[in-house]
């Protein structure tokens, strides 16, 4: 699936932006979701796991490209596209690793043909591996194969579609390598959303029926993410 947000203060370019993606990746069948934000702030205050970000540059309170760099900061690696009237600012976009910087009015091909790349490059993320390394071996795990990470003491136990793979190690370090692909529901998980299927009375149930506690801090941050899949669904 892949996860776009749209950032900007006019509600009616946001829904315009939603609206072209959304006819782009229906086209190429592709399952999604989009959400606009009408701040920064909110962006900001969101979980940091979307494939792709539209952001506005001019914005009151917040600007975008101050938006743009707090991302990455919080490890946001994904792609970042500036939608703005502001030509001016094109220089900054690099500072913030953005993939594309549209001017408004947005023209829908130039969109599209940021959308063409924006995918390729996302598949080609698709393939990212986290390595796993101790004294004795070192293995290469894909991270869309992982169903949940966990650990017991001092020993972390990664759930994937081909079994259980256990090793000593830490998992604030486990959680660095996985960046923004894992969410940490609690101290002692990290999830792939992709698999999750029900969240009830603080308990996610994955696709595969395994069911996985979520710490009350995450709650909000996980519901946010649960009510954009239902409003997908919808």
């Amino acid at each position: 699936m892949i996860k776009v947000a749209v950032c900007d203060d006019e509600t009616v370019m946001c829904e315009k932006i939603k609206h072209m993606v959304s006819s782009f990746l229906d086209r190429h069948k592709e399952t999604y979701t989009v959400v606009c934000y009408g701040n920064g702030v909110r962006l900001l205050l969101s979980p940091a796991d979307y494939d792709l970000i539209f952001l506005d540059i001019q914005m009151p309170g917040m600007d975008g490209m101050t938006v743009a760099g707090k991302l990455r900061e919080k490890g946001f690696d994904g792609v970042l596209i500036f939608v703005t009237v502001a030509k001016e600012y094109m220089p900054d976009a690099f500072s913030v690793e953005a993939a594309d910087y549209l001017c408004k009015p947005v023209d829908r091909r130039r969109l599209e043909a940021a959308l063409e790349r924006s995918l390729k490059r996302l598949k080609s993320r698709d393939e990212k591996s986290i390595v796993i390394q101790t004294v004795n071996w070192c293995r290469s795990i894909r991270v869309r194969d992982i169903y949940y990470c966990e650990v017991i003491d001092r020993k972390i136990y990664i759930h994937t579609r081909d079994g259980v793979m256990d090793y000593y190690g830490k998992m604030r370090e486990l959680e660095k390598k996985a960046g923004s692909w894992l969410f940490k529901c609690h101290r002692s998980y990290l999830l792939n959303l992709d698999y999750l299927s029900e969240y009830r009375n603080g308990t996610v149930i994955l696709e595969n029926g395994e069911q996985i506690p979520v710490a009350k801090s995450c709650h909000q941050a996980l519901m946010e993410r649960m009510m954009e899949y239902m409003d997908e669904e919808a």
